[in-house]
């Protein structure tokens, strides 16, 4: 059969080969989130535990995003330098070995320095995830897929909600076995050593088309020929970039400088109220009074709103280029928090919110992370998705330091007035300032 001009995979049905790859960055994902969203559930615990008080355990949850700062512009550095699927290795490599030793620390500082690593190791890998699905399916499916992916993978957060719900109250040290049950991040390190290839995107921007092609025809069965784009990346760019290269296009270029700048007070925007307000839930509810296990059962309840969002991601993403439902879902997101934290305490009322949040919030945060993978170039994707989302992250730690204080001085409406606030600032940019994607090829999106 003779090779046929082609987008890579535009126009082509999803194959076989590409669900495995599909399935592997699902199991990456659970690993990743429940890794990731395991220290909303044990902070009580763990305070408890190592005798310390809320504004003590607060640099805990803030450097735990340093962490994730670094590990996303480090993790589009390197796999935009040394390829998708090494990097992705490193990743899961990174954040299992760093959670398993958190479970074996006795104090805050060690318990500190292994949540910095795991968070470095959680963003770099989700990072590629979001880059590496953008760059491997079809325009059409891009999507639908990576929501569907994505929102499987984020199942991870009930069921650690679950366990927790069972395993905490067990006893006083029984925290740690939340963190030992990261051995099993080991799992998609192996399939993705066996099965994962390199994204055919990055390899062309090597200047590897022989190699593209055949990873291409792989992955969907079909012999593409891949000269017409080939010809379009060297015509554009070199396939030697440097890091300082990079930079400069993503800041020296006015088009990807202002980019660059609206999509940090977006990530601002959507990162903050969910990351801030996931990680503090259940210690501010007990913090008023609500008992052990009414606080995990809320949490938990929420949780089961992530995987749902994510995959209702896949389906309303799109809209309105996919800014529209950004900027409408952001404020959403503040409406529900200020009346989950300004009315009077009631167990229904409570949960039905904190689900809605949780929905709305994860919805939100897949179209985003598409949203930046689609506003960049092969040559600086995994770059520009890497430092914006990693600056995202470091505002979630400024935030974090903030909360402690927040509630010390107004309660539980001081905090939700301050993220509610943040949301109207993101939502409001998002709408007047972004630009359109939606279902258009990567190359038109940039």
């Amino acid at each position: 059969m003779e090779k046929r001009p082609n987008n890579y995979f535009d126009g082509i049905p999803i194959h076989r080969s590409q669900i495995v790859i599909l399935f592997i960055v699902v199991l990456a994902y659970f690993f990743d989130q429940m890794d990731n969203m395991v220290l909303g559930y044990v902070a009580p615990s763990v305070m408890k535990t190592f005798g310390i008080t809320m504004q003590e355990f607060a640099p805990a949850q803030s450097l735990y995003f340093i962490g994730m700062m670094f590990g996303g512009i480090v993790a589009g550095l390197v796999s935009d330098k040394i390829g998708r699927r090494k990097a992705f290795m490193c990743g899961c490599s990174l954040f299992t070995i760093a959670t398993i030793l958190t479970g074996f620390t006795n104090d805050i500082k060690t318990f500190t320095l292994f949540r910095v690593l795991t968070g470095f190791g959680v963003l770099g890998t989700g990072s590629i995830c979001i880059t590496y699905l953008s760059e491997v399916l079809s325009a059409c499916d891009r999507s639908k897929w990576s929501g569907i992916c994505v929102g499987l993978g984020h199942i991870a957060v009930p069921v650690i909600g679950f366990v927790a719900t069972w395993v905490i109250p067990m006893s006083p040290e029984a925290w740690r076995f939340m963190f030992y049950q990261g051995v099993l991040g080991f799992l998609p390190l192996t399939l993705g050593f066996l099965f994962m290839k390199e994204s055919p995107r990055w390899l062309i921007a090597q200047g590897r088309q022989a190699e593209a092609e055949a990873v291409v025809e792989a992955y969907c069965g079909e012999k593409i020929d891949l000269t017409e784009v080939a010809e379009k990346a060297r015509a554009e760019q070199s396939s030697k970039t440097s890091v300082t290269q990079k930079f400069s296009m993503m800041f020296g270029d006015p088009k990807y400088r202002w980019r660059s700048l609206i999509l940090f007070l977006i990530a601002a925007g959507q990162n903050i109220p969910s990351f801030v307000f996931l990680g503090w839930n259940t210690t501010l509810l007990q913090a008023n009074g609500v008992d052990q296990a009414a606080s995990l059962t809320i949490s938990t309840i929420g949780a089961v709103g992530i995987p749902l969002g994510i995959i209702a991601s896949g389906y309303v993403g799109a809209l309105g280029g996919r800014k529209i439902s950004i900027g409408v879902q952001i404020l959403l997101v503040g409406a529900l928090i200020i009346s989950y934290m300004t009315l009077p305490y009631n167990f229904y009322l409570m949960a039905t919110l904190y689900f809605a949040f949780q929905f709305i919030s994860m919805c939100c945060a897949m179209c985003l992370n598409l949203y930046m993978a689609e506003s960049f170039p092969t040559l600086i994707r995994n770059t520009g998705f890497g430092v914006i989302n990693a600056s995202g992250r470091c505002a979630v730690a400024a935030a974090q330091w903030l909360v402690p204080y927040l509630y010390a001085a107004s309660g539980s409406s001081g905090v939700g007035l301050f993220i509610s606030g943040v949301c109207l600032v993101g939502g409001l940019v998002t709408l007047i300032f972004g630009w359109r994607t939606g279902t258009a090829s990567l190359e038109e999106c940039c």
